[in-house]
């Protein structure tokens, strides 16, 4: 879905789609049908984000056969969908995180992803997001592949400048920080990725990692703030339904501090609640449907609530 902020700026909500993953084009349209139409006409809007995971089988598909990547796009078109951002964890599924950035598969995936998605991208839109791995676990992580891995870095930079020079259209790659990774927090994130090219590289910023309490939400925003580096994707928002934890003030302040100027907001956010999975698959697609719809109309709910207005 899309809004926009009164500043202008377009602002797109989606769901992550590794919720139903697919490991080849025919099930990845097959649930395209199955899932994000039905979701899509009971919010009851004309045109729906949606955040694709493609299996790096399927990145290498699609960028091996530009028919097939024509096909996809026009079935995301007649399917009333659009995609502005990949989840490009990689692995056999998104739950499995595939290799780091010390390792050359982990580069050609991500640019693989980078050339689907410029091609993707709508006409009128000219930004598009990929959230990755932060970078590798720590304690796989000797000094040597530090080197390695800026190395690849520098070259997913200088590639996605290739891509913009090309298509007109801006790729940035986020990291995402995790607990035991070698970026665990924002800050280092901050001091790890942007300095290399803040333009083409930054924070996913994980809104339900900060709400449960893994970073402290108000010196992560304050440090995002004062870099005035940009937050690629807000990722894992949702409405913590049934949860003990009462998570929504945080998500609130983080919306909020997105949105109003303080930090360098990203127009993409998205819907990322993995924990929909086994109900949605042990009641069958019109469980996980029925999810998908409430936790997106409680995301649209509060974007309004903060001031944007629905775009067409």
């Amino acid at each position: 879905m899309r809004l926009r902020h009164d500043d202008g700026t377009l602002v797109h909500l989606a769901y992550n789609a590794g919720v139903h993953p697919a490991e080849d084009l025919e099930n990845l349209i097959a649930h395209l049908t199955r899932y994000a139409v039905p979701v899509r006409k009971r919010l009851g809007v004309e045109r729906m984000g949606i955040g694709l995971w493609l299996s790096p089988t399927v990145a290498d598909h699609l960028t091996a056969d530009r028919i097939e990547l024509v096909r996809l796009r026009r079935s995301l078109e007649e399917r009333g969908l659009e995609v502005v951002s990949l989840n490009g964890t990689g692995g056999r599924n998104q739950e499995v995180p595939g290799p780091d950035w010390a390792k050359p598969e982990r580069y050609r995936y991500t640019m693989a992803l980078a050339r689907i998605l410029a091609f993707l991208l709508p006409e009128d839109v000219r930004f598009g997001s990929i959230s990755t791995i932060p970078i590798g676990w720590r304690r796989d992580w000797p000094a040597d592949l530090h080197t390695i891995a800026t190395r690849r870095l520098e070259r997913l930079a200088r590639e996605l400048r290739g891509i913009y020079s090309v298509t007109g259209k801006t790729i940035r790659v986020g990291f995402e920080p995790w607990p035991g990774c070698v970026l665990e927090t924002t800050e280092q994130a901050l001091e790890r990725v942007c300095g290399i090219d803040s333009e083409h590289l930054g924070v996913c910023l994980d809104a339900c990692h900060l709400a449960c309490g893994a970073e402290e939400a108000g010196a992560a925003l304050k440090g995002l703030a004062k870099a005035g580096a940009p937050v690629v994707k807000l990722g894992h928002v949702h409405s913590h339904t049934g949860g003990t934890t009462n998570t929504g003030a945080v998500l609130h302040d983080t919306l909020t501090a997105m949105l109003s100027g303080a930090v360098s907001g990203t127009a993409h956010i998205e819907v990322e609640t993995h924990n929909l999975t086994v109900p949605g698959r042990a009641k069958g697609p019109g469980a996980l449907v029925s999810m998908l719809a409430e936790e997106l109309a409680w995301a649209r709910t509060s974007l309004t609530g903060l001031g944007l207005q629905l775009a067409a």
